[in-house]
């Protein structure tokens, strides 16, 4: 398989509706529904399905981080004039969730800036180095001074260099660390590291993320037959039953995370652009990622009956929360995406197009703005594990990627692009 083996821009191939044209307008209107979340009271707040701050619920650093990323995006993309808002996540991010007695960043606060948990979860800090190294790319002024913070922090406790993975959570002085591991904080870890790499040049980025995708593909992923479980303990032994009595837990879900499949198949086509030219073996990447996509859509697209990805299914390949959550499609085009410009294999790009369409059809809110969370299995609007629109990241990159030349991070080709450069095709 050739990197890019096609140049034609989607609007000129006839085989699919949306192409630059759509992808840019649907950016354009998510950035400016993203422009509610700036809070009064510091950093960005939870949108409610109107595009309002939510004030019932807390200030979480995931959120201030994904803003930052979003506004930095945007702005070094030439979408929108947003450096200030990327200084305002920045400043949010030191000033209310910097834990300035045992280091580390809390995981959300209430309204008075009080911490709500002491845990210092790896999910936040890896968005924290995300969100530190989209605002070093856009030049913000607190944004070294982020990113040295965070990157020592993760050396100190969360890579482990036994099991080349990332600890998943610390007590609020990083004394205890809980036992638990998890796939999803790794998998952020690989697209800060990668973008980390992108903007910095040290290979220590690139390396890590190498390492966490080798063994969670090729161990963890193949090693089940293609169905990535999710759960482990202390020495990456699988918890097969990890919160089987919580199925649709927004971040910790039992059994097979469908979106986490696809999401994996395209981060490992990133690394290996990342990695040309090193020592490292890559051969295995291309076919893991068709594995990962094949799997997914086979188990997650329409199984019920209805259109849409359902969230996850058990180990019997039997769906078990049948939610269609909105990222799990933002996933889903961008990965078909990718592997179409990556093998020119024409059945990618039909994804793509049958995937939009469900998006524009049921997930895309005409009249409010943004996507609605997550539906039902009779596609209707529901709340059980997403209310809200809390923040536009998944939705902005779907729409992102196809209309850029194709890179190792989203981070590292908004740099790539001159910003008086028009959005074009590959």
């Amino acid at each position: 398989m050739n990197n890019e083996s096609t140049n034609t821009p989607l609007d000129e191939t006839g085989l699919t509706n949306f192409g630059e044209t759509f992808l840019k307008n649907q950016a354009l209107s998510l950035i400016k529904f993203a422009r509610g979340s700036v809070s009064r009271d510091g950093g960005f707040g939870y949108l409610n399905s109107r595009g309002q701050v939510d004030s019932s619920k807390p200030r979480e650093v995931y959120i201030q981080a994904r803003m930052t990323q979003v506004f930095g995006l945007a702005h070094l993309l030439d979408l929108s004039d947003s450096l200030d808002l990327v200084d305002h996540g920045v400043n949010s991010i030191f000033s209310l969730f910097k834990d300035r007695d045992n280091d580390g960043y809390f995981n959300a606060i209430r309204l008075d800036g009080a911490p709500i948990s002491g845990d210092k979860l790896a999910y936040d800090q890896m968005f924290v180095l995300l969100a530190a190294t989209t605002a070093k790319a856009v030049g913000s002024p607190r944004a070294i001074e982020l990113f040295t913070s965070i990157d020592s922090l993760i050396d100190k406790y969360y890579w482990d260099p036994e099991y080349m993975m990332m600890n998943n959570s610390w007590d609020i002085s990083f004394n205890v660390l809980d036992t638990y591991r998890g796939i999803n904080a790794n998998m952020h870890a690989v697209e800060a590291l990668c973008a980390a790499f992108d903007v910095t040049g040290e290979v220590k980025y690139r390396d890590r993320a190498y390492a966490i995708c080798k063994r969670t593909v090729t161990q963890f992923a193949q090693g089940n037959n293609w169905l990535l479980p999710e759960h482990y303990d202390e020495k990456w032994q699988i918890l097969k039953d990890f919160n089987i009595e919580n199925p649709a837990d927004p971040f910790r879900p039992y059994g097979v995370t469908i979106g986490h499949l696809f999401e994996w198949s395209r981060l490992i086509l990133h690394l290996e652009m990342q990695m040309a030219g090193s020592n490292e073996d890559l051969s295995w990447i291309n076919s893991a990622a068709v594995s990962l996509y094949d799997t997914a859509k086979k188990y997650g697209w329409r199984v019920d009956g209805s259109d849409g990805f359902i969230y996850t299914i058990d180990w019997d390949k039997k769906p078990v929360v049948r939610s269609r959550m909105h990222w799990v499609a933002a996933e889903a085009v961008m990965t078909a995406y990718t592997l179409w410009r990556v093998t020119g294999e024409s059945r990618f790009l039909q994804d793509y197009d049958s995937w939009w369409r469900y998006i524009d059809t049921h997930v895309i809110d005409k009249v409010r703005g943004s996507w609605f969370h997550e539906l039902g299995p009779d596609l209707r609007v529901v709340e059980g594990t997403w209310p809200g629109k809390p923040d536009v990241y998944h939705a902005l990159n779907a729409c992102l990627l196809p209309l850029f030349p194709l890179g190792s991070s989203f981070i590292g080709t908004a740099l790539s692009v001159s910003k008086n450069d028009s959005p074009s095709s590959n």
